[in-house]
């Protein structure tokens, strides 16, 4: 079931915000004219996003979501098509390999990747989700969907520092926990995944976990070795050593040795916005590094989705791979 949440915000979006997100979305190579209309409209865009910050929708996978004005989510689908389609179609497969396999999405955000996997597989999904903002525009989401539960909660994480506070920094529609200063606390606890999968008893051992909680990935990972040995889903996080950094972590190649001592083999490496990077094993400590610089010298931006497969999934993996180049390679065509 989907816990009950109280809705502090009317979730209609707003008429004036819609148009002005339709001329943001403008195509930048497009005449001088739209050009100067979509640059003028971003920019009153990031103005109306800071003052007020309406709600609009975005449409995926035939769904229309409510969202705030700041999140990045309509910009980037208008530019990069491919974005968050991998995680679609590595679902799809990870399912056809496993009839019961179950999903869990955490860091859910506004349910835009569940709704992207409910498109593509009728697989269950558990949303974990902390941030009060977008457990509102969430639960609203996927609240009429059939096998998808919501936990309010963070994720805990487990690693050899002592315990910090630490606050929500929200931007362009993401959230991260970063230390604080000021010893503030996020509203919502923290939950081992261990209890919170308890609680969610059909998700004790799901077949697909992903990870996108914007530098806190590579800790879930690591807090949950035993538990990733024991399941053996596919994990499909975010490898961004910069946003690592930025929660106070400063060696996010330790994920990457935890995966390979809970026995993951193979991985496929995408670019942040979808397409099939490059692909390779999770004990190739050398590409890791070189794909960790890679992102420390080219900014922010710049991060890698990784799916990674334990050593008994070697035919989905393969499977995966064959099917992935396959998809890449026709467009690639296409496109000449």
């Amino acid at each position: 079931m989907i816990n009950s949440v109280a809705m502090p915000r009317k979730m209609t979006p707003n008429k004036v915000a819609q148009a002005l997100l339709s001329w943001a979305t403008v195509a930048r190579n497009g005449s001088t004219g739209r050009r100067l209309i979509g640059a003028s409209a971003r920019h009153t865009r990031k103005f109306w996003a800071t003052h007020g910050d309406p709600l609009i929708t975005c449409r995926v996978a035939g769904q229309d979501l409510v969202m705030p004005l700041s999140h990045d989510l309509p910009i980037i689908l208008s530019a990069w098509p491919n974005y968050s389609q991998n995680l679609a179609r590595v679902a799809a497969m990870t399912v056809a390999a496993r009839q019961d396999a179950t999903i869990v999405d955490i860091g859910a955000n506004i349910g835009d990747t569940a709704v992207l996997m409910r498109g593509a597989v009728a697989a269950p999904i558990l949303c974990v989700e902390g941030d009060e903002l977008f457990l509102d525009l969430l639960h609203h989401n996927v609240g009429h969907m059939p096998d998808i539960e919501v936990e309010e909660a963070y994720v805990a994480i487990t690693t050899d520092d002592t315990d910090s506070t630490c606050t929500v920094q929200r931007r362009a529609g993401t959230a991260a926990l970063v230390p604080s200063t000021s010893g503030l606390m996020p509203a919502r606890p923290s939950r081992p995944l261990s209890e919170i999968l308890s609680s969610h008893a059909r998700f004790s051992s799901p077949g697909l976990i992903k990870i996108d909680t914007d530098g806190a990935d590579p800790r879930i990972i690591v807090a949950n070795r035993e538990l990733l040995s024991q399941a053996r889903p596919v994990v499909f996080f975010e490898f961004a050593p910069l946003w690592a950094a930025r929660t106070g972590d400063q060696n996010p190649y330790r994920a990457i040795t935890a995966l390979a001592e809970a026995g993951y083999e193979g991985a496929l490496v995408y670019g942040n916005t979808g397409e099939l990077l490059l692909v390779t094993r999770v004990t190739e400590q050398p590409v890791w590094r070189d794909l960790g610089r890679y992102t420390m010298t080219h900014g922010k931006g710049h991060y890698y989705d990784i799916a990674a497969f334990h050593s008994d999934d070697v035919e989905l993996f393969e499977q995966a791979v064959a099917a992935e180049r396959k998809f890449f390679e026709e467009r690639t065509v296409e496109l000449h």
